[in-house]
């Protein structure tokens, strides 16, 4: 065996081999922590005095025959050498045997059979030693029996002068079965100590270097001694399990990884310790990434005084099994709870909670140990509550339901209970909404009780509200009105009480409404809530406006998605969606996806990305749309989606028809939608879809019927807005299908009558549908208007149809050059928007070879452009005048007109108005 750091106990060893043949006879211990390699130190010890010439006397105590008088001595007998003085093995066996049984019935004391035997072994002993050299070897002398320790002293008190070397180990994790006894051994020997310390880092490397064959690495290194704490035992365990993994032995955050060899060595070595030291390592295994655990704290959990918790520490800390008062591996805590008693583990796991939140813990650590003892104590509801909510933080959501579920069933009252009930539906609702809902009838039932807080029935009436409960939710929110509530309650009260009304507006009456007004809060009261409330009371009314933004843009960087925050989020971004602020929406969308994704909330990852398919929809962006969508409808069952399954199922539906993936979008058609949908706003949404599909399919009367049911619906519900849906437009599309343009008109006219002067996307719809019905000189003045407004609002795709319309409109006028290259420029925004069925529609009517031909030739007069003549014909396509362009490129007027006249002869054109025609959409590449 290859000895790492220990050659100077050899070398020490050695020399007392020498002097003991000279005549000095001595005690030597061995004394090292549990497993420090005594006992395999003590065999080359025998070996090396063998080969010497030495007569090797091997014994050792054991904690099984602790309490077996005389075992060590009995042991003794089969080296010992015979034939001296006529002693015989049988003879000594046969008083030793008598010996023992004397003493096995009697006390310990020493009598006069034990005093003649121990004279006539020590006789035979020193005689022996005359003729050849000899060496008692006592392993584990803490285990060995009191009267074989009376024997031992009383030759080490008569060997001086003898060639007689004893050797003894000794542990300190142990207590002595006689310690009176062996003190006084270890202190004959006290001039004689071969102390083993834990392995330094050098040498648990040089055992990895011996046992992998080749250098390891540093990181390795430092795991290694991390894990064993350089007890000499334990380092060997873990190479073996490194030789039999054969991998890299460390995980990601740079800890080996032991296997079963170190588990079960460290089993052993917590087997071997005394039973108080095996509380105290308990107790050390309870510390887990927290400060070290010093010796009062480790006192009060083991039960055990101060002073004998510092001597267990001491001795566990130089044995490499406790390392800054904490076990050095979780496979090392997890083998010493292992062989708790299912009580006893409990008990511990209840006085770690109670003295950690006593210390002023952090909630989690307190909660953890409440959790593995699963019972919670009287005092430990709000520290579970508290850990949860930083677990759903962090988006552990698995182990925050746990926690409050404890909380739950340890709760103390009613209203206690309610409230927890309160926190696992809403914590369990970011994961599944439906599964949550089994809740939410025991939520009602309490908030009728006056048992939930307003914050709780807030949440319990939008649950209800999602999964269609409707008339549960009415009743509950019914009750809210009558509570006399504080301003920001109100507030909460209110903004539920509006935000039903847009989401589910057939469920309160005006009379409710009415009779309810004095929710509103104080006229001039900044609340964040209540401006939000105001915001969805004017999109209602009026549509939104800047100030109904601003709210919003208010709301979401003051709602950290969190607790019942989603409603309010949601509602922020419709209103900034419904008023064509898209780039504001995606940008908070997207932070909010990116919250929603780290609190591990499927259901809120799942609205908000429903939501962002909408956004992508009405920017034009249908491939992102329809990924968007399909991937929110993934994230929940049909049944957690419940009536908002209308949003995603629509969104995804308009970009497959816009696509041209008619038989993909028929699908979505074949999922089952609740019936409870269509009285909500998200039946709007999927209606819209439906009747797109069908107008794409030729089915004009089924599209129209579709568009007249959401503006039926909307007139019933006082909720004519377009920018929810502009079912007129819709419509009138339909009737132009079927060829009644005057119908089309009517409603492309009332659909204008009903928008104020802002431009805006319905607007520019609208005027396309009146150009449509118009007669075709009166159509590119229309269709140039609405596309100019569809640049500012960012629809690119209206944007594409509009062109479309304009390029046609310009061919059926003559106008064949400018039709040109609208179609270009319609085809291309329909290539980026990704709306195939557009583009198919398009390329017919367009000649293949002459525009592919006119393309390189205008490529090819681009390309002979120097960048100032491309920068100046950008400009000037653009309409600006000379001198504005000289301001803009800080040249003169002169050296524009010079780089005019070049521009114009190489793309052969004579003025302004052909730059625009010729440069068409590689504008904005130029500039």
């Amino acid at each position: 065996m290859v000895f790492v750091e220990r050659q100077e106990q050899l070398a020490g060893f050695t020399t007392a081999l020498t002097e003991c043949e000279a005549g000095d006879g001595r005690l030597m211990a061995v004394v090292g922590p549990l497993a420090s390699g005594k006992t395999a130190l003590l065999r080359a010890f025998t070996e090396r005095a063998a080969d010497l010439g030495f007569h090797v006397l091997r014994a050792a105590g054991t904690r099984t025959e602790r309490e077996l008088p005389l075992s060590l001595v009995n042991q003794f007998c089969h080296d010992f050498p015979f034939g001296v003085h006529g002693a015989s093995r049988a003879e000594l066996l046969r008083e030793v045997h008598s010996t023992a049984v004397r003493h096995g019935r009697g006390p310990m004391a020493p009598g006069p059979r034990l005093a003649s035997m121990l004279l006539n072994a020590s006789a035979a002993l020193l005689a022996a030693s005359e003729q050849k050299p000899m060496l008692v070897a006592v392993d584990d002398l803490h285990h060995v029996d009191p009267l074989s320790l009376h024997c031992l002293l009383y030759l080490v008190r008569r060997m001086r002068r003898a060639r007689i070397l004893v050797v003894a180990t000794g542990g300190d994790l142990v207590e002595p079965t006689e310690p009176q006894l062996y003190a006084e051994l270890m202190e004959l020997a006290s001039d004689n100590h071969l102390a083993l310390p834990p392995l330094s880092r050098h040498g648990v490397g040089e055992l990895l270097a011996e046992a992998l064959g080749e250098q390891p690495a540093e990181s390795l290194v430092d795991a290694c001694v991390r894990a064993s704490g350089g007890n000499p035992l334990l380092t060997r365990t873990l190479i073996a399990d490194l030789r039999n993994s054969g991998g890299t032995g460390l995980d990601r955050d740079g800890q080996v990884l032991p296997g079963r060899s170190y588990t079960s060595a460290f089993r052993r070595y917590v087997e071997r310790c005394d039973p108080l030291i095996r509380r105290v390592l308990a107790a050390a295994a309870m510390f887990d990434g927290r400060p070290p655990a010093g010796p009062l704290t480790l006192a009060r959990l083991a039960e055990v005084d101060t002073a004998a918790a510092r001597r267990a520490l001491s001795s566990l800390e130089s044995a490499g099994l406790v390392v800054d008062g904490r076990l050095p591996h979780s496979r090392a805590r997890q083998a010493v709870l292992d062989q708790l008693p299912p009580s006893d583990l409990t008990d511990l796991h209840l006085r770690a909670a109670r003295l950690l939140h006593e210390e002023g813990s952090a909630p989690l650590p307190v909660a953890r140990h409440l959790l593995a003892a699963g019972k919670t104590p009287e005092w430990a509801g709000p520290v579970l509550v508290a850990a949860a909510d930083g677990l759903l933080g962090t988006g552990d959501t698995e182990h925050a339901v746990a926690l409050l579920r404890l909380a739950h069933d340890g709760a103390s009252d009613d209203v206690e209970r309610a409230a927890l009930k309160a926190a696992l539906y809403q914590a369990e609702w970011r994961t599944d909404p439906d599964a949550a809902g089994h809740r939410l009838g025991q939520l009602a039932a309490a908030a009728r009780a006056d048992r939930l807080s307003v914050a709780a029935r807030v949440a319990t009436v939008h649950g209800l509200l999602w999964l269609g409960r409707i008339a549960e939710a009415a009743e509950v929110l019914d009750g809210l009105a009558e509570l006399d509530a504080d301003p920001e309650e109100s507030a909460e009260i209110r903004f539920l009480t509006v935000w039903t009304r847009f989401t589910h507006p057939g469920l309160l009456s005006d009379e409710w409404v009415e009779t309810r007004a004095s929710r509103r809060g104080v006229e001039g009261a900044v609340n964040p809530t209540e401006a939000l409330a105001n915001a969805v009371e004017t999109l209602m009314a009026k549509g939104p406006n800047a100030a109904a933004v601003v709210a919003a843009e208010q709301t979401l960087p003051r709602s950290p998605l969190r607790g019942g925050a989603m409603p309010s989020l949601a509602a922020a971004l419709v209103i900034l969606v419904y008023a064509d602020h898209l780039e504001t929406a995606t940008l908070w969308a997207d932070r909010l996806l990116a919250q929603a994704r780290e609190s591990g909330a499927p259901s809120w990852l799942a609205m908000l990305t429903a939501i962002r398919a909408d956004i992508a929809l009405r920017s034009g962006r249908l491939g992102e749309a329809q990924c968007y969508a399909e991937t929110a409808l993934g994230m929940m069952s049909t049944e957690s989606w419940a009536a908002g399954i209308g949003v995603p199922v629509g969104t995804a539906l308009l970009a497959q028809t816009a696509r041209g993936r008619l038989e993909e979008a028929g699908r979505h058609l074949d999922r089952p939608v609740p019936d409870a949908m269509f009285q909500t706003i998200w039946g709007l949404h999927y209606l819209r879809a439906r009747g797109g599909y069908y107008l794409a399919t030729g089915r004009a009367e089924a599209a129209l019927d579709d568009f007249t049911t959401c503006g039926d619906l909307m007139a019933r519900w006082n909720l004519d807005l377009p920018a929810i849906v502009p079912w007129r437009v819709h419509a009138a599309h339909a009737h132009l299908a079927l060829n009644q343009p005057e119908q089309a008109r009517a409603l492309a006219e009332s659909q204008l009558t009903q928008l104020g002067q802002e431009p805006s996307r319905t607007k520019a719809a609208a005027l396309r549908v009146l150009a449509a019905a118009a007669p075709v000189a009166q159509r590119p003045t229309l269709l140039r208007e609405a596309a100019e407004m569809l640049r500012a609002c960012g629809d690119r795709l209206e944007l594409a149809h509009t062109l479309a319309d304009l390029s046609q409109a310009q061919r059926s006028l003559g106008d064949f050059h400018r039709a040109r290259m609208t179609v270009r420029r319609a085809c291309d925004l329909a290539g980026d928007c990704q709306a195939d069925a557009l583009r198919q529609r398009l390329l017919p009517d367009v000649d293949h070879a002459a525009l592919e031909a006119a393309d390189e030739t205008d490529a090819e007069a681009l390309n002979s452009l120097s960048d100032a003549e491309r920068r100046v014909a950008a400009l000037a396509a653009q309409g600006s005048t000379n001198r504005q362009i000289a301001n803009k490129l800080f040249v003169t007027v002169s050296t524009v007109e010079q780089h005019l006249t070049k521009v114009y002869r190489k793309l052969n054109v004579t003025r302004r108005a052909d730059l625009l025609v010729k440069l068409g959409p590689r504008i904005s590449n130029i500039a």
